[in-house]
């Protein structure tokens, strides 16, 4: 009995070490060629260290799946029949070809070095918009062709739906055509770059931060945190505004003062209000203008109009709060004050 229990164990051993190595040798082949890598990160074309990188983590599970297919091939088990081996055959030959296309997925960031021979034009530096379009589309192929080779691997007669696909494809193009007018209108997007993502843009009724620009919709964070989604035909019907592509914000505001507002106190409040603004560091003293506007019913209005250069819109916030709390000290210090509707009303002397 001991004598055939150490005959088994003996039988096993080669797949429990097998099994073993699936489990070890992968790690370490990882830490030996991330460190090789690193060293020669300097030294290697930036498109090839990217392929190379893109590939380490795919060759070690390919490499884990090798053992443990040799692991389970010398299994001394009466599942090592013909059928048993078919299988084995199979599922390793798809694990395989998987991983491969894992890695070429992988390897999208060479899209943006693609791009590089037209950066004065797509200006890849400041905006990503361009690289993870393109990053997006070789994904996708990658995916399409790994599927083929997986359906080609189980035996399915891709030549045949790819003919198939072709005939049909008239009819699914017009039944698409809603999908394909969306996808043109990305490519317009990206290639016309009217905003990039990250930027502030308002599209008809909706405005926010660009988050993506996919081969359908373009997604919007508003100011409230809500995401919204837009097809790319409804975007390029749209008239474009990106807030980021502007140098200054106008900032155009009344100040209603009161009837017993003498005309050289409006004078002197123009003059004052135009050199308070003239001096501030963030504001273009050359759009600063100042001018007694109309006389409403209840108020004599001064028009004030200017162009800060504090972009981002809290800081613009911060800004206007700030002027205005000096504005108002100035009103008051020239003794004048701010209008406000007020109703009089007489009564008739009793007799």
């Amino acid at each position: 009995m001991q004598i055939l229990t150490l005959s088994i164990l003996g039988e096993l051993l080669p797949s429990v070490l097998l099994l073993a190595g699936a489990l070890v040798v992968p790690i370490l082949y990882t830490r030996i060629i991330r460190r090789v890598l690193d060293g020669l990160h300097n030294h290697i074309a930036e498109w090839l260290y990217i392929l190379f990188d893109s590939y380490v983590q795919p060759t070690a599970l390919i490499l884990r799946t090798i053992l443990i297919y040799l692991a389970l091939v010398v299994l001394p088990f009466t599942l090592n029949n013909a059928t048993y081996l078919t299988v084995l055959n199979l599922l390793f030959h798809l694990a395989v070809t998987f991983l491969i296309g894992l890695g070429a997925w992988r390897a999208s960031p060479m899209c943006r070095l693609l791009l590089r021979s037209a950066q004065n034009k797509l200006d890849l530096a400041t905006n990503n918009t361009m690289g993870r379009f393109f990053e997006n589309i070789f994904r996708a192929l990658v995916t399409i062709f790994t599927g083929i080779a997986l359906l080609d691997r189980l035996g399915v007669p891709v030549a045949g739906l790819l003919t198939g696909a072709g005939v049909a494809g008239l009819a699914v193009s017009l039944a698409a055509q809603s999908t394909l007018s969306n996808l043109i209108a990305g490519i317009t997007l990206v290639l016309e770059h009217p905003f990039g993502i990250g930027d502030y843009v308002i599209l008809g009724s909706s405005e926010g931060t660009v988050e993506d620009i996919s081969f359908r919709s373009t997604r919007i964070r508003t100011t409230d945190n809500v995401a919204v989604t837009i097809e790319n035909s409804k975007v390029c019907s749209e008239y474009i505004q990106n807030c980021n592509q502007r140098s200054s914000r106008l900032w155009q505001f009344t100040l209603g003062l009161t009837y017993d507002t003498s005309r050289e106190q409006l004078r002197q409040i123009c003059q004052d209000l135009t050199a308070l603004l003239k001096a501030q560091p963030s504001v273009r003293p050359d759009t600063v203008t100042v001018t007694v506007d109309k006389f409403n019913d209840y108020s004599i209005d001064i028009l004030v109009r200017l162009y800060v250069t504090t972009l981002p819109y809290g800081d613009f916030l911060q800004e206007k709060s700030r002027l205005n709390l000096e504005i108002m000290q100035m009103v008051a210090d020239a003794g004048c004050g701010f209008a406000f509707p007020t109703t009089t009303i007489d009564m008739p002397a009793q007799k």
